[in-house]
């Protein structure tokens, strides 16, 4: 990521060092190459894949080391922090590759922390070599977002094994997916209640998937759990770790989808100043009005100002929950709001052509748009930081 977040030594005074390492130069040149040589979106947006899933491209990322980058080296990953991941998701966001990376990503980032998971080892090791794609299934109709409004239930049975009943909602990336990890509350046998995640395959008997496209194009799921049995070595994450797990994974999915969403509008950017440059009117160049170009600036300032709040939330990521979760929310927050300016600004300099199918600066607004309603929309992170901020 062009002046990606790189930090040099550990969290310690929250100064952080955001130059590029020579590795991660390494990795943003390795993705940039791809979008160039191997993935042309309007080709493949014209013909696409069934659920979203292009398996040349899976195997393409596996032989890269992309599935394994977070995986921890003891498990045969390349043990990379957040920031590496931001700097991947910035240039996949410039490219608009669609793939079910991030939801991948978190599955493996949980199922390494399940020391319990029976097939903790094995699950993690197909997941970077491509073979399993995993999807996060934690929203539900009443949820809004709040990853432990949880009413997916699953009951103890005499052998220990789980019965899980429920639906979830927007499963981010389901409709490829091999397997969920599932969020479920469990009465313990002590009479307190927990959140759970279980490791639930896509062919369990008693599970209903339905899948759709979202309004950029890809692919999203909602599950139906029908009285699903699911031994006890798929229990992942335990009861009394649930909670925060999943707040977790929540707000790693956010700064994944800050530095996508930055990557997006630069690249949305770049393509509307070349479009002022080479379109003509009153035999002169769009760039040549000032007023245009104005706004052109507007969406260049709105842009870094999105940067250096991804850098803050990045930076936030090894402190206190409590700052960590307010820091992250600040970050959505100001990304949304820029995503919606830097989006829409670039559709509306395109004219009417903008509104084409066959343009790719309306595919750019559509994947932010998108962006600012996973895993959190604008009120949502609003709320969160001011109740924060009253803490």
């Amino acid at each position: 990521m062009s002046g990606a977040p790189a930090p040099q030594r550990k969290y310690e005074d929250r100064h952080l060092d955001f130059s590029l390492t020579e590795e991660q130069r390494l990795l943003r040149d390795s993705v940039s190459r791809f979008v160039a040589d191997d993935y042309d979106f309007q080709a493949l947006h014209a013909r696409p894949a069934e659920n979203g899933l292009r398996a040349d491209h899976w195997r393409k990322f596996a032989e890269l080391g992309w599935l394994a980058l977070t995986v921890p080296e003891e498990d045969g990953g390349l043990g990379g922090r957040l920031e590496d991941a931001a700097l991947l998701f910035e240039e996949i966001g410039r490219g608009l590759v669609d793939a079910p990376l991030l939801a991948t990503m978190l599955s493996a980032t949980i199922i390494a922390q399940g020391a319990g998971f029976a097939d903790r080892a094995s699950v993690l090791e197909a997941i970077m070599a491509g073979q399993r794609r995993i999807a996060l299934a934690l929203e539900e109709a009443g949820s809004r977002y709040d990853p432990t409004a949880v009413a997916t239930r699953a009951a103890i049975n005499g052998s220990g094994d789980y019965r899980l009943q429920g639906r979830k909602v927007v499963v981010l990336d389901g409709a490829s997916a091999d397997a969920f990890l599932v969020s479920a509350r469990i009465d313990e046998a002590d009479g307190r209640s927990g959140i759970a995640i279980l490791f639930v395959p896509a062919d369990a008997d008693g599970l209903e998937i339905r899948r759709y496209r979202l309004i950029d194009g890809r692919h999203a799921a909602d599950l139906g759990f029908e009285d699903v049995h699911i031994p006890q070595g798929n229990l992942v994450v335990a009861p009394s770790q649930g909670s925060s797990v999943l707040r977790e994974a929540v707000n790693r999915a956010s700064i994944l989808l800050a530095a996508e969403a930055l990557g997006a509008m630069e690249a949305a950017i770049e393509i509307t100043a070349d479009y002022l440059r080479t379109r003509r009117q009153f035999r002169r160049p769009l760039s040549e009005f000032q007023v245009l170009t104005h706004r052109l600036s507007n969406m260049f300032v709105t842009a870094e100002n999105a940067r250096s709040m991804v850098y803050r939330g990045l930076s936030a990521m090894n402190g206190p929950v409590e700052e960590r979760d307010k820091a992250i929310s600040a970050t959505m927050v100001a990304v949304i709001q820029a995503g919606e300016y830097v989006g829409g600004n670039a559709v509306q300099l395109h004219g009417g052509v903008g509104m084409a199918e066959e343009n790719v600066i309306g595919h750019f607004y559509k994947r932010l748009r998108a962006i600012g309603k996973s895993y959190g929309d604008l009120h949502w992170h609003m709320s969160r930081y001011t109740r924060l901020l009253q803490t």
